[in-house]
């Protein structure tokens, strides 16, 4: 079995890598730690099993898992993660992967019987994706339901913190449309002001700390002055 390991964390891909050669018997053929050109990598050794973060420092992991399920369908695809929010999961579960394990409250022993469940063809689900997954398709309010994909695209953006300016430049459409949908989409939520909104795209998933903009102004560096407190210089 050739394996594949895209891992944000150096030290747990390292972990990762070891269990599936020395324990496992696997022949691991990428270990990376982000996920610009992973793809083309991925045509190029075709793996068997994919082992895949979704947190990478680059892009997201799901966009990964899409391409790879659409151009390499015969490899499996585990996917390991810290990310418990409805929208993540869902969205997980849409991408159509084989397998989650949740990072935050699994265990080596689990991991050990979940890659070769996936790699010989059978799921292995998280009992958390399971319940957050059917919870969300029950939910008659839930996210996918109220909001279009391009609404969601919008929402991403907003908790973000980026302005309606910048979100109508990124989609190339005018500001005032952009004013427009930010109301439209507060109230199909019944959301009531932009900070809720803000909080509401971060809380459910759709926005995580890996996505927001690098700042690209410098920082002002912070001067002390005795008895005064700090101020930025």
């Amino acid at each position: 079995m050739n394996v594949a390991i895209v891992e944000d964390h150096a030290l747990f891909a390292d972990f990762v890598r070891l269990l599936c050669e020395r324990e496992l018997g696997y022949h691991v053929v990428l270990n990376v730690t982000h996920g610009t050109g992973v793809v083309e990598r991925l045509k190029q050794e075709r793996p068997g099993l994919l082992i895949l973060d979704l947190s990478l420092p680059d892009m997201d992991g799901l966009d990964i898992a899409r391409q790879v399920r659409t151009e390499l369908p015969e490899t499996r695809i585990l996917v390991l993660s810290s990310l418990r929010d409805p929208v993540s999961l869902y969205r997980v579960h849409e991408a159509g992967v084989h397998g989650f394990v949740d990072k935050r409250h699994q265990n080596l022993a689990v991991l050990r019987e979940a890659l070769p469940l996936v790699a010989g063809g059978s799921p292995y689900f998280a009992p958390v994706f399971d319940q957050t997954t059917q919870t969300v398709q029950q939910d008659p309010q839930a996210y996918y339901r109220l909001l279009s994909a391009y609404d969601q695209v919008v929402l991403s953006m907003m908790g973000e913190a980026r302005s309606d300016a910048e979100i109508a430049a990124a989609l190339g459409v005018s500001e005032s449309t952009m004013q427009s949908r930010r109301r439209d989409i507060m109230r199909k939520l019944n959301v009531h002001s932009t900070p809720k909104l803000m909080r509401f795209a971060i809380e459910h998933g759709f926005t995580r700390p890996e996505h927001f903009p690098s700042r690209t102004e410098p920082v002002p560096p912070l001067r002390v002055t005795p008895g005064k407190g700090t101020s930025p210089a």
